[in-house]
């Protein structure tokens, strides 16, 4: 982006300086600071392009280089060069430029921060312009008289509190915007393994199932429980127990494609939905899984096992039935004697 604004920058400075030129309005002043101008913005544009310095002394020299740059014209025409010479033109211009300033402090930096460097530009701009205004009561030009810096100075004023008020507004939305994500996360999210919640799984069930109802698409869903549970929290303790909970959640969540949902169920429970995928495949994923956890203990030193039960969608089904399929066919895994995956039981035709 500041890449972006230097470039604009010397955009407007070669404009501003080809105008003048072309109309035969170019005065002493005039070259000199549009060249300085130039030169200056272009140097920082190149640096920042090739990544010669770091962003914050970018920031400081575009703020600062245009800030000198504007106080520095208005200084020279308004006590050095003669009234004549002044530039009621390029005086405007400046003054029409000025502003600016501080709408990239606001862009640029924090509320507070922004809020003191345009503060200082602006203390800058009235000590360098206040002399001239009160010398011009009463006489001056038109645009360099005391009514004329006055309304600069209140427009000016007006145009910092503005700033500081939007930019506070826009900071305020956004740790609101965060807050509101942060409970969407936790509403949704088991504080425990990270895994979606028995909520959230719902209502992926449920989207899924509007999916499938519509389009008849096919999904899978797993049940996993780990075997003996309670004995490796008795044995070990329930910190033992959360540790095994952790690593398996994430074990399972490296084997898993990224659209699927693995949720945490409830206790030792896991629940994975896979979108796309027929009972034979959702199959082989359980056994997948099954067999990882028997071949590697968890949370380094725990043996443990897994049971799965696997169900597939069918027309009419809701949530309630799908969900009880798979819970019924891990029933039969526990019963059979765990350590092993088991598809849903599919009643057998009606005979004619």
């Amino acid at each position: 982006m500041y890449v972006v604004l230097l470039w604009l920058a010397v955009a407007a400075t070669v404009v501003s300086f080809g105008t003048r030129a072309l109309e035969g309005r170019m005065d002493p002043t005039s070259s000199l600071f549009g060249a300085v101008a130039m030169v200056a913005f272009l140097a920082i544009a190149v640096a920042a392009r090739l990544r010669r310095v770091q962003l914050e002394w970018i920031e400081h020299a575009l703020l600062w280089g245009a800030s000198g740059i504007l106080l520095a014209n208005l200084t020279v025409r308004f006590y050095v060069v003669p009234p004549d010479l002044a530039g009621v033109e390029a005086v405007v211009a400046t003054l029409l430029w000025f502003p600016l300033v501080f709408v990239f402090s606001t862009v640029a930096f924090d509320g507070e921060r922004s809020l003191r460097y345009s503060a200082a530009v602006y203390v800058l701009f009235m000590l360098a312009t206040m002399p001239h205004a009160f010398a011009s009561i009463g006489g001056g030009t038109v645009i360099s008289g005391f009514g004329v810096l006055l309304q600069a100075y209140l427009a000016y004023a007006v145009t910092i509190t503005a700033l500081y008020f939007f930019a506070d507004l826009q900071q305020r939305m956004a740790a609101m915007e965060e807050t509101a994500r942060t409970m969407r996360k936790l509403a949704n999210t088991d504080a425990l393994t990270g895994l979606a919640n028995r909520r959230q799984a719902e209502e992926q069930l449920a989207r899924e199932l509007r999916r499938a109802e519509r389009y008849g698409r096919v999904f899978s869903v797993l049940m996993l429980d780990i075997d003996h549970f309670k004995d490796l929290n008795d044995r070990f303790g329930h910190q033992a127990g959360d540790d095994v909970l952790v690593d398996l959640s994430r074990r399972i969540g490296a084997m898993v494609r990224a659209s699927d949902t693995v949720a945490r169920w409830g206790g030792e429970e896991f629940l994975l939905l896979t979108p796309e995928t027929p009972i034979g495949d959702a199959q082989r994923l359980a056994e997948m899984i099954r067999r990882h956890v028997a071949d590697n203990t968890l949370a380094g030193r725990y043996q443990v096992t897994v049971s799965l039960g696997v169900a597939s969608y069918r027309p009419g089904d809701t949530l309630g039935s799908l969900v009880a399929r798979s819970d019924a066919a891990l029933y039969l895994a526990k019963r059979g004697g765990r350590n092993q995956v088991r598809l849903e039981i599919v009643p057998a035709p009606p005979a004619d």
